[in-house]
């Protein structure tokens, strides 16, 4: 599995990192204009990624506009299309419905992440 994890504070990157790197390779973002230009550089290359978890609250692109994005990206270049999980401490349900309608992502992952709630929805979309 090649995964990207999207968020802006360092210490949530490094927690799905470590969690994550046990099953794949592992890409950071900062911010959700990097992850939209990594994610399009992957494609570029033809080693898309499998997974991308995506914060909401970022500065600059939020997580649903860059989501947006991503899936702009996917139906113009190829036809693999990345499982999306919105990785937030939110607990609106308008983020959730936002998330999984506007932002067309597969799932939606409360912060703070616990890793067998985390393994479980890896299962849950056939990521492991």
């Amino acid at each position: 599995m090649k995964a990207l994890v999207v968020d802006d504070q360092e210490i949530n990157r490094e927690i799905l990192q470590i969690l994550l790197e046990e099953f794949g390779d592992v890409a950071v973002a900062a911010s959700g204009r990097e992850a939209v230009d990594l994610f399009a550089a992957a494609l570029a290359e033809g080693s898309p990624f499998d997974l991308v978890c995506m914060d909401i609250s970022m500065p600059v692109m939020n997580g649903h506009e860059a989501m947006q994005q991503i899936r702009l990206l996917e139906t113009d270049k190829t036809s693999h299309r990345a499982t999306a999980f919105m990785v937030t401490a939110s607990s609106d349900p308008e983020d959730m419905f936002s998330a999984l309608t506007q932002a067309e992502c597969d799932d939606y992952l409360p912060k703070p992440v616990i890793r067998r709630t985390f393994v479980e929805l890896l299962q849950k979309h056939n990521l492991i």
